[in-house]
């Protein structure tokens, strides 16, 4: 597993801010949540869980304002972050 925990990490991450459904930000930060106390090998996650956690992401406003710079700020995550935003979120109609 340890070749894909990036790449784990970075979708959990990207649905846990980014989604625009509540549940699926909700589900995704416990998938989190749980991967980082069970496997403890995603990178910073400890510091993201204390601001990611499963009532922060219950406000969009709040994910995408506050917490998404927050993780954007580890190296590990800005990229897909960034890309994502630009490929889905730029030209969607919900936004």
């Amino acid at each position: 597993m340890k070749p894909f925990v990036n790449l784990i990490a970075s979708a959990l991450i990207i649905a846990a801010i980014f989604d625009r459904d509540v549940n699926c930000r909700r589900a995704a930060s416990a998938a989190f949540q749980e991967n980082v106390g069970r496997q403890g090998t995603f990178p910073h996650g400890i510091d993201i869980l204390t601001t990611a956690d499963y009532f922060a992401v219950g406000n969009r406003a709040n994910c995408f304002l506050n917490i998404s710079v927050f993780v954007a700020g580890f190296p590990e995550y800005t990229t897909s972050m960034i890309d994502h935003l630009v490929e889905m979120k730029i030209n969607h109609w919900d936004m």
